[in-house]
């Protein structure tokens, strides 16, 4: 009988092999030199960074730390990023390249002297491969091992792939990292508690005032004033660095599973879609397998318990598989040019840090995000800054997905209120299902929940108004636009937006 993916636990292999964080909140209102406001791994790597500088150092996370989409990760921590440096080579130059390349691998590196220190994360090095399974994805790959190459990465062709099914060879980048995600997180949340810095969970930022020094508002918890402010979210909930139109969201969908064989000793990614990502993983005494596939907008009506399936069915098409164990869906932003935006908030902003536009390699990447801020923050030059900086301005490599994605959400913000105009009745709804429905006169977002009870909120998202659209596969309302994501009840998942969806009743009012 073949394993079925829904006998597999809703939750990422990281966060079950972990135990939760027991932070206090923030209460009242203090006054430290950094406010660090995110607990993922831009946030933590800066946060010790510059408590180790000798700063004092503040973390705030709304939720507990190390588990947002840090902890829904594949922790591969590589400078191998897909088929990037050819496109960096014509968009940046060969300098940009080289430079792209030196710095994820000083993260990478940094990373692994973390782990020196003592952080138990099942840290181990593998090589990482790009692998084509067509004739013509093939010559993508010789195209970009030599602009790697060139940039003076580790990378070369190799024939044969460690992989139990037939491909056209791959590009191999040797002495790469994966690791334990949360355990990772941990590790440096418990050093920079050990050098003087604070964390506070449960404490959501919603507004930065930069005047002077900075002043972080939170959502009735107190408040922090900071000489420095470093917002380490996911996507930076202060829209006037406008990172929101320059930097856009996709979800993908993660399994692990027992195998009979064939686990592979390396970590890999197909060369063209449909995308897989695969590694091996210790879990509890033992090695499964873990696939990750399956991207889409964010918003879109592919996000659905299928999404799940299609990534189960290429698992069970190449490997002998017994059981799935865990299954989850993870987010990330890409930036209009396929370089990560970190530094200042914008071009007037002289105290506040941002981080965003990782394109799903992330543990890289916001590592590198934590030690150019920390750089900027004390003073200290960095000859990396200016390629990543936030505020850069390339027309000629920006413009094509800034029009091609900006284009598509005018299109979501009208048509969504055209095609979803909530004609139906809340009462209509199955249970399990969710709508664009009509409760009490009103257009809702609406939901039946297993027990048959109704939950109705705003169906437009508090960030600059967007109609939301259902999650069936994470039963969340996630915004089309800019990548905010709301449970039935509206309550924030994701930002940027900073305040809940408004409830609405669901029984008649008079």
């Amino acid at each position: 009988m073949a394993a079925e993916m829904t006998e597999s636990r809703h939750t990422s292999l990281w966060l079950d092999d972990t135990e939760a964080t027991h932070y206090p909140t923030l209460q009242g209102d203090r006054v430290f030199d950094v406010a660090v406001i995110g607990g993922g791994i831009t946030g933590l790597t800066a946060a010790l960074l510059l408590a180790r500088e000798g700063q004092s150092v503040c973390l705030l996370d709304q939720g507990v730390i190390a588990m947002g989409t840090s902890g829904h990760t594949t922790a591969k921590v590589t400078s191998q990023h897909h088929l990037t440096y050819a496109r960096i080579r014509v968009s940046h130059g060969k300098d940009g390249a080289a430079t792209y390349g030196a710095a994820m691998e000083a993260a990478k590196e940094r990373v692994a002297s973390f782990v020196d220190e003592g952080i138990n994360c099942d840290f181990r090095r593998r090589p990482a491969y790009v692998y084509a399974t067509r004739p013509g994805e093939r010559a993508l790959l010789e195209r970009e091992a030599q602009a790697a190459q060139e940039a003076g990465l580790p990378a070369t062709m190799d024939d044969e792939v460690p992989l139990p099914f037939d491909t056209r060879g791959g590009m191999r980048f040797d002495n790469q990292v994966e690791i334990h995600a949360r355990r990772y997180l941990l590790g440096l949340a418990d050093r920079f508690v050990r050098a003087g810095g604070e964390i506070f969970e449960h404490t959501r930022a919603v507004h930065v005032d930069e005047s002077g020094g900075c002043v972080v508002h939170t959502d009735g918890q107190g408040r922090v004033e900071a000489e420095h402010v470093v917002v380490a979210t996911l996507m930076p909930f202060l829209d006037r660095g406008g990172h929101f139109a320059r930097a856009f969201p996709s979800r993908s969908y993660v399994l692990t599973a027992r195998v009979q064989a064939g686990l592979p000793d390396a970590m890999l990614i197909s060369a063209a879609p449909p995308m897989y990502s695969i590694r091996s993983v210790p879990y509890r005494g033992e090695e499964l397998l873990m696939v990750l596939g399956q991207n889409h907008h964010l918003g879109s009506p592919k996000a659905s318990p299928e999404r799940f399936e299609k990534v189960a069915q290429f698992a069970r098409q190449h490997w002998d598989v017994t059981s799935f164990e865990h299954r989850w869906s993870a987010q990330d932003y890409s930036s209009d040019d396929g370089v990560p935006y970190i530094g200042r908030l914008n071009i007037r902003s002289k105290r506040i840090q941002v981080a965003t536009g990782f394109k799903k390699w992330g543990m890289t990447s916001g590592t590198l995000a934590g030690m150019l801020i920390t750089d900027a923050i004390v003073g200290r030059d960095n000859p990396w800054a200016s390629m990543f900086s936030s505020t850069r301005v390339k027309p000629l490599a920006e413009a094509p997905r800034f029009l091609a994605e900006n284009g598509r959400v005018g299109v979501r913000f009208v048509a969504d209120r055209i095609l979803a105009r909530g004609q139906r009745d809340i009462a209509e709804l199955d249970i399990g299902e969710a709508g664009i429905v009509s409760c009490n006169g009103q257009k809702v977002a609406g939901y039946r929940d297993e027990e048959g009870r109704l939950h109705a909120v705003s169906s437009r998202c508090t960030h600059l108004g967007c109609q939301v659209a259902w999650n069936d596969a994470e039963r969340s309302w996630d915004c089309p636009c800019h990548g905010s994501r709301f449970d039935p009840d509206g309550q924030i998942l994701n930002g940027p937006a900073t305040k809940p969806l408004d409830p609405r009743p669901t029984t008649p009012t008079p």
